[in-house]
């Protein structure tokens, strides 16, 4: 077994996030669609990557709110110690 904290964050403003985590969730709670690298995620809807057991995702994310003022998400990771 091997232990693991998850992390959440939350964010209104274009930024990059290196995942390193097993397990990374997108939730888009804000009123506009935004990009997360070249996928498109709409107001309301959610976006899972998981991992296999022991598996680290290293890719880096952008979520691009495409300079709109009323976006926000939710990032959740799933990180090993």
């Amino acid at each position: 077994m091997r232990p693991y904290n998850i992390e959440f964050g939350q964010y209104q403003q274009t930024i990059n996030i290196i995942s390193n985590s097993n397990n990374i969730t997108f939730i888009n709670t804000g009123a506009i669609s935004v990009q997360i690298n070249t996928f498109t995620l709409v107001a309301g809807a959610s976006l899972s990557i998981g991992g296999n057991e022991n598996e680290i995702d290293k890719t880096i994310y952008t979520i691009n709110f495409q300079g709109a003022t009323n976006g926000n998400v939710v990032v959740i990771r799933k990180i090993y110690q």
